[in-house]
């Protein structure tokens, strides 16, 4: 049985719900909308931006992270350390990294060929309250969050204080990938 707060969030979550989608694709972000309208019918569903920033002006109830590698890996490390109780559901072509979501403590971690079955699944154990307490709470100070922040701060610096993180692309950028990738996977993390 659940304690008295995880009732609460979820009969809220059943009369609504936040959710944020980051992915580069029209048909995917349209298809993410539908299904958490028809699962959870007060949804609202936002589109993350994707313009060489981390846009973070508020917390979520979810947010699917439909974009693949270190980029992927970046979004889902950060949002892991700011909103601890948003639930991340990330979506990527690389099975590597489920040892990363694992200790990230993603809510769930969805490998391509991506089946809209499959996403439905984590939307109903949501419904059903089916989450873990290690779910919960920000990932903070954690050896992969340092990692994360550590290699990130050689390529970028933030001086906005707008919310959003400015993030390399271009040549060089698939470089910074898999070293950050060839980190959290070396022996040392694990």
């Amino acid at each position: 049985m659940a304690p008295d707060g995880a009732f609460f969030m979820m009969d809220r979550r059943l009369v609504s719900m936040d959710a944020l989608v980051y992915t580069r694709d029209d048909r995917q972000y349209g298809m993410f909308s539908r299904i958490f309208v028809e699962e959870f019918p007060k949804a609202a569903v936002t589109r993350g931006i994707l313009d060489g920033h981390m846009h973070m002006e508020k917390e979520y109830d979810v947010v699917v992270v439909d974009m693949d590698g270190a980029e992927g890996m970046e979004f889902v490390c950060k949002y892991r350390e700011v909103y601890g109780d948003t639930l991340v559901v990330w979506i990527t072509d690389d099975r590597y990294f489920a040892g990363v979501a694992i200790r990230l403590h993603i809510f769930d971690f969805i490998i391509r060929p991506f089946e809209e079955a499959r996403f439905r699944e984590s939307l109903k154990r949501i419904k059903d309250g089916d989450i873990e307490a290690w779910q919960r709470g920000a990932v903070k100070n954690s050896i992969y969050q340092i990692g994360c922040i550590h290699v990130m701060d050689r390529v970028r610096t933030d001086g906005s204080g707008q919310g959003k993180i400015p993030l390399r692309t271009g040549k060089g950028a698939v470089t910074i990938w898999t070293k950050i990738r060839d980190y959290f996977l070396s022996e040392n993390t694990l």
